[in-house]
């Protein structure tokens, strides 16, 4: 099974994984290095921490919701504004 997780690579070559990880034995990975991103990315760290953050926030339960059609009446709307 492939999993990709978020981590960081120190200057002394140190992995830190971002978000957990179950293995039930030795297992490979390959690492890929991604250009640096700013100081303000890197203090959040795991998606999927952020992810169960949103979902959990109240905001974000208590959102308005649109039926299918309003969503579609919105989307004809849009599609008619570029003509």
């Amino acid at each position: 099974m492939l999993q990709t997780v978020e981590a960081e690579i120190d200057v002394n070559g140190k992995v830190e994984l971002l978000e957990p990880v179950r293995v039930t034995k030795r297992t490979r990975a390959i690492v890929t290095l991604l250009e640096e991103t700013n100081s303000e990315e890197q203090e959040r760290k795991g998606n999927s921490k952020r992810i169960l953050e949103l979902l959990k926030n109240p905001a974000f339960a208590n959102r308005k919701s649109y039926s299918a059609e309003e969503i579609e009446a919105q989307i004809e709307e849009a599609r008619n504004s570029w003509e």
